[in-house]
């Protein structure tokens, strides 16, 4: 069986939202906040016991599973398809991730060092702040399990970091279903990935080729094109890259922690901060393809697992044209 990229990618931040105020546009220092403190007492004792989970310090495990997605006969993964390709909000009071439910957070600094052919924030210089959320498809977050590593970017066009601003968010994965890689930190990561194929995933591609179908112009594919017009005047000529690879620094030491998340924990592995290489083509689409070109760096010095990542932080999808 064959599936389509376009009934698939957008799961990746697929998400439902069941408390009605969002920021349309935020400051760093308000995300970060957000990520990185500790919520108060929640009315909700289902709410509560999420967040007794991360006070605890221990490592939520959501599951996620095809039954899960419809419910009463609502489609709640199509739901959560729309409303991220058309809201650009940057946090929400609750929103439950119904795919790429575990995931741990990183903040630090996105800056372009190379000459490039590019506008915006991929021209040679420009600097800002950024968010971002490292997560797997589907259930799996141990190594030896098919985990499908991928990362999500809110990028903050200044180094003010209480300037309220609006975001740019880009979307990286490696394999959709999940393949058998053993660190995070060795797994290249492009916006136009692999689907891949296994049998336990069966049931939830299924549901998210029923999502996706018909919402988006190709949804296998994740556009930067907002990138590019990051900090550009209105009539300014946008000139974007194709494809984007998030690549982790070489020079990382792979820890042999068994879920990715303490993998990526800065205290655990005690370094200070961890380095992923911004890289761009016009022809290649995969992380095993030639013609990439390395034009930057995203060093995060930053990280957590919250339930302000998990369940709060929201990553708007750049919408393809048809």
């Amino acid at each position: 069986m064959v599936f389509d990229s376009a009934c698939i990618w957008l799961l990746f931040c697929a998400v439902i939202c069941v408390a009605p105020s969002s920021w349309a546009a935020s400051s760093f220092e308000q995300v970060q906040q957000v990520v990185f403190s500790s919520p108060s007492h929640h009315a909700d004792p289902v709410v509560q016991s999420e967040i007794d989970v991360y006070q605890a310090g221990q490592l939520p495990h959501y599951t996620v599973s095809a039954s899960g997605l419809v419910v009463n006969g609502v489609n709640r993964l199509r739901q959560a398809a729309k409303r991220t390709l058309r809201d650009s909000d940057d946090v929400y009071p609750r929103l439950v991730k119904l795919v790429h439910a575990n995931g741990i957070c990183l903040s630090g600094r996105w800056s372009i060092d190379q000459p490039t052919a590019y506008s915006g924030y991929f021209k040679q210089g420009a600097t800002g702040l950024w968010i971002g959320r490292a997560s797997v498809s589907l259930t799996e977050t141990k190594r030896g399990e098919p985990r499908g590593f991928a990362m999500a970017g809110k990028l903050f066009p200044t180094l003010d970091r209480a300037q309220v601003v609006p975001t740019a968010n880009f979307f990286v994965a490696d394999v959709l279903s999940g393949t058998e890689r053993a660190h995070y930190l060795s797994t290249a990561m492009t916006n136009q990935p692999k689907i891949g194929f296994r049998w336990a995933a069966l049931p939830m591609m299924f549901q998210v080729g029923r999502a996706f179908a018909g919402i988006d112009g190709d949804a296998g594919y994740r556009p930067v094109d907002n990138i590019a017009a990051l900090g550009e005047k209105a009539q300014a000529t946008i000139r974007a890259p194709r494809f984007l690879m998030i690549k982790p620094a070489a020079s990382h030491p792979l820890s042999d922690a068994v879920d990715f998340r303490d993998e990526l924990n800065l205290v655990q592995a005690q370094v200070p901060a961890w380095t992923f290489e911004i890289w761009v083509s016009d022809q290649a689409k995969h992380a095993d393809e030639q013609g990439w070109q390395r034009i930057g760096l995203i060093r995060a010095n930053r990280s957590v697992v919250s339930y302000g990542c998990d369940r709060q932080l929201h990553f708007a999808h750049p919408k393809v044209s048809k």
